[in-house]
């Protein structure tokens, strides 16, 4: 799964700090022509990371959206700042599915877990040129390492039943705990430092959680 694609880190990042205070920017998010120069933008940027580019400019993005560099410029003030919420925007895709099926019991413990493990990690298989990519660029990464913990965070939340949790346990620090977990996990395998395949890792995942999350209602009985 490796990728050789790298965004230089020369021009698009000059303007980072004067650009993203831009009043001009500003305005062109309000105005209804700029989604779609933005669409179009973020467009081109994913197609040139699809395609197996080794190195994305801000002149080839420009070129594939068929918008000038000064509009460009508008909307983002570098090619990091653009992938970072290109990012966000495609993660979004990955819904909540499997996240809040526990509160409406309609699935719970070790299935629910692995309902949002897996759809976790096929995302990351689906998109793995755009994701491996954003590893290299440290707004990205940061957009990156903020989606996969808050989405791992929301999942490990929604399977907690408080009434289950060991006595002594702080169940929010023990949910960002083991979020992070998951996070380093995964972004550890998307660098390819793990060698196992995505459906082991979703095993490796659900298995490392708690049993009290695992088997809430046995706890529950044991507690009672």
């Amino acid at each position: 799964m490796a990728s050789d694609i790298s965004l230089p880190q020369g021009e698009e990042t000059k303007a980072l700090q004067a650009e993203s205070k831009d009043p001009k920017r500003d305005h062109a998010t309000n105005d209804p022509r700029a989604g779609r120069t933005r669409q179009q933008i973020f467009d081109a940027l994913r197609q040139l990371m699809s395609d197996g580019n080794a190195s994305v400019t801000v002149h080839q993005v420009v070129q594939a959206a068929g918008i000038s560099r000064s509009s460009f410029y508008a909307h983002f003030a570098s090619l990091d700042e653009l992938a970072a919420e290109l990012l966000r925007n495609q993660f979004a895709a990955i819904g909540t599915s499997g996240v809040d099926l526990r509160r409406e019991d309609l699935i719970v413990g070790r299935a629910a877990a692995r309902i949002g493990y897996t759809r976790l990690v096929e995302h990351m298989v689906e998109n793995f040129p755009l994701y491996s990519s954003a590893l290299e660029m440290p707004l990205a990464r940061n957009a990156y390492d903020e989606i996969v913990e808050a989405y791992a965070t929301r999942l490990v939340d929604s399977m907690v039943h408080v009434e289950s949790v060991p006595s002594g346990i702080n169940v929010s620090l023990a949910t960002t705990y083991i979020a992070g977990g998951a996070m380093t996990l995964i972004s550890a395998w998307m660098r390819e430092r793990l060698e196992v395949s995505d459906d082991e890792l979703v095993d490796q995942l659900v298995a490392l959680l708690p049993y009290w999350i695992l088997e809430p209602t046995t706890t529950e009985k044991t507690n009672a």
